[in-house]
């Protein structure tokens, strides 16, 4: 009874002291909170953009901007295929859906309720770009079932209609940035903000890229977005000092490191540059016969040839040769570029050498591939490239040109940031280089009458060398530049048979990557056949990740069309962007 009394006076002093005390809330786990300020969650959104490098296995292969004898060279490079039961190729799918996720919903969904609409539209840009990344991979994709509660599976969304909410994404986050926040940021957000430290002018212009992004890859679905892709850049970023980066703290431990860095090692010597990006940076792109054997180089060389200096070559590429004692001394001939094919050992690393980096051997690296390296999440230059494509399909050519120019030099600007003291350049040098590149014929002394979309898009495919994944859309974009049917798609017979895959001519006014050839071709160097599952056709998108969508979700893939998505050949499935308008 004594007991029962106690408890009564204890409530009813807890009852009485409630209107002037607020008591602590036993529910409540001040160790694993329920909110935090959405600030905390940026910098752990952003950072896994680390993502983006893992997918690089991958697309990397694909593009031909990887060559070497790593088994996502071979299996996704040559035979344009899959890993069965893996994740592999899935990183960007666990980074959009469940790393950032309902993550980014609470930075924005938080950001406005407390005023903060700065982050708001941060968060908002944060997921149109990866939602545009994601899309962009993988096609058809869950879009509306993404994150209601309570569903044991997932719709899927066709990638039109992703694609559209990108744009919707992008908006709404230019909109959050023009208004006046409500309240003070702490201090926290420029620590948190990895990419422009709280920046939101430069945030907002990142918006702007990615819908100028987004318009140019659906390009073939309606003209009218060449307009948009145009106006979009232009609210873009003005020079390469708006360029976006996710910077590491590079502390000394693989964990807060560049993927691409030495202490990481994922490059090694199994991922190494392609045989084709080297000639494409040394001018030395092949001439084939009629029976597929080198005859010596192409008449078209679009970015530099034998006798003209790319410098930016230098510190893209790996090469075996040290550098002068005067580096003033460097020129045409002073380093010699290997490439490697894919599928075959390493001529030469990344970082110079035939063996694998280390940090006694090598330090923390160079250029990109050192292990305090910014990542690139898009740039001026990319934007400038979309902008001059834009213009060219629209038949506006000398404005074409302008925006062509100022995309190499942005991009100039883009690769002289990176240079470090262990690189076999110095900026000074470079800047000498630059400038005469820059200077021929090229680039600003290239005549009109001579200037084509290839050589835009040939500039671009160097500039977002090896750090975008938006390179394989645009080689998508124009099939590869396989021969096409009358409908203006790839087809069996005219593009590809079961064993060989079908190129246009360099000499092919319509063909856009003079010297660029799918493994399956019957060239020199290629001739390999992709896997059987593929009946002929090259890899058109990466597979849903394993463990989720083939563990869990698997009726809902298997409603995909044309192809199911637990086909053998799904990965064949050409993408929405891919195809002409009806």
């Amino acid at each position: 009874m004594r007991k029962i009394s106690i408890s009564l006076i204890l409530l009813l002093v807890i009852g009485l002291s409630s209107c002037t005390k607020t008591w602590l809330d036993v529910n409540k786990n001040v160790d694993a909170p329920d909110w935090v300020n959405p600030v905390l969650r940026l910098g752990p959104v952003l950072a896994s953009y680390e993502g983006i490098q893992y997918d690089l296995r991958a697309v990397a292969p694909l593009v031909q901007y990887f060559g070497g004898s790593s088994t996502y060279v071979s299996t996704y490079g040559v035979s344009q295929s899959f890993f069965a039961g893996s994740d592999a190729g899935g990183e960007s799918w666990r980074m959009t859906y469940w790393l950032q996720g309902m993550n980014v919903e609470n930075i924005i969904n938080d950001g406005r309720s407390m005023g903060q609409f700065k982050l708001a539209g941060i968060g908002l840009t944060v997921k149109a770009f990866s939602w545009h990344i994601l899309a962009s991979l993988h096609a058809d994709l869950p879009v509306k079932d993404a994150y209601v509660p309570g569903l044991l599976s997932h719709n899927y969304d066709t990638e039109e209609y992703a694609f559209s909410m990108v744009r919707s994404w992008a908006r709404q986050a230019i909109a959050e940035f023009d208004k006046v926040d409500k309240t003070v940021y702490p201090a926290t957000l420029a620590t948190a903000d990895l990419v422009y430290k709280g920046d939101g002018a430069k945030w907002k212009k990142f918006a702007y890229a990615v819908l100028a992004r987004n318009y140019i890859a659906m390009a073939k679905k309606n003209t009218a977005y060449l307009d948009s892709a145009i106006v979009c850049a232009d609210q873009s970023f003005a020079s390469a000092s708006d360029d976006p980066n996710l910077t590491f703290q590079a502390t000394g431990v693989s964990t807060t490191s560049n993927f691409f860095g030495v202490l990481r090692g994922n490059l090694t010597n199994v991922f190494t540059q392609s045989d084709y990006i080297t000639q494409v940076m040394t001018g030395t792109i092949p001439n084939y016969n009629s029976s597929g054997a080198i005859e010596g180089l192409s008449a078209f060389q679009m970015v530099t040839d034998t006798a003209t200096l790319d410098p930016r070559s230098i510190l893209l590429l790996g090469t075996l040769d040290p550098i002068p004692a005067d580096p003033n001394t460097i020129k045409k001939g002073t380093y010699r570029f290997v490439g490697t094919k894919l599928g075959f050992t390493a001529a030469c690393s990344f970082w110079g050498s035939t063996s694998v980096p280390t940090v006694a051997a090598n330090g923390f690296g160079r250029w990109l591939y050192r292990d305090d390296a910014p990542w690139p999440l898009s740039s001026f230059a990319e934007i400038q490239f979309v902008k001059a494509e834009a213009l060219y399909l629209k038949g506006q050519k000398s404005a074409a040109l302008d925006a062509f120019k100022l995309a190499v030099a942005g991009h100039m600007d883009f690769v002289k940031r990176l240079i470090v003291s262990t690189d076999k350049i110095t900026s000074a040098r470079f800047t000498t280089l630059a400038t005469a590149y820059l200077n021929s014929k090229f680039v600003n002394n290239m005549p009109l009458s001579d200037f084509t979309l290839s050589h835009i898009m040939m500039q671009k495919y160097v500039a977002l060398f090896p750090w975008s994944l938006d390179t394989w859309n645009d080689l998508r974009r124009y099939h590869y530049d396989l021969l096409l049917g009358s409908g203006g798609v790839p087809v069996t017979g005219t593009s590809w048979t079961n064993d060989v895959v079908y190129h246009k001519a360099d000499s092919d006014p319509a063909r856009i990557y003079k010297g660029f050839y799918l493994t399956a071709a019957n060239v020199e160097n290629r001739r390999s056949k992709f896997a059987t599952d593929n009946q002929g056709s090259p890899c058109y998108r990466l597979r849903p990740r394993y463990n989720s969508e083939y563990m869990w979700n698997l009726p809902s893939l298997k409603k995909l069309l044309p192809i199911a998505g637990d086909a053998p050949n799904y990965q064949c499935s050409m993408p929405w962007f891919t195809m002409p308008a009806n």
